[in-house]
């Protein structure tokens, strides 16, 4: 078998299954268990145990597949979590 030759300056994310990288895939897949350990671990009634694991669920199927433009959803969670932490200077005078 020859070998092809690949770009190395390209930023491409290894797609690992269904188009997914492995950090989605990771999302998911502990999305699913979280939601599945839910839904047994909470009591009766049956509404209250497949709302919660369905909101797990989805939480994690949003952070893993959902991309707004180029950019996961959860890298945009982490943007806004570093601009709402980033140091704040107040500047009273002008110099």
């Amino acid at each position: 078998m020859e070998s092809a030759r690949v770009p190395q300056h390209l930023e491409l994310e290894d797609v690992v299954a269904w188009r997914l990288s492995a950090a989605d895939l990771l999302c998911v897949v502990t999305g699913a268990i979280v939601g599945w350990w839910l839904y047994l671990s909470i009591p009766d009634p049956l509404a209250n145990r497949i709302a919660a694991s369905a909101t797990a669920v989805l939480v994690a199927i949003a952070l893993g597949i959902l991309r707004v433009g180029e950019l996961p959803f959860r890298g945009w969670i982490w943007l806004a979590v570093a601009y709402r932490a980033r140091p704040r200077l107040l500047v009273t005078t002008d110099r």
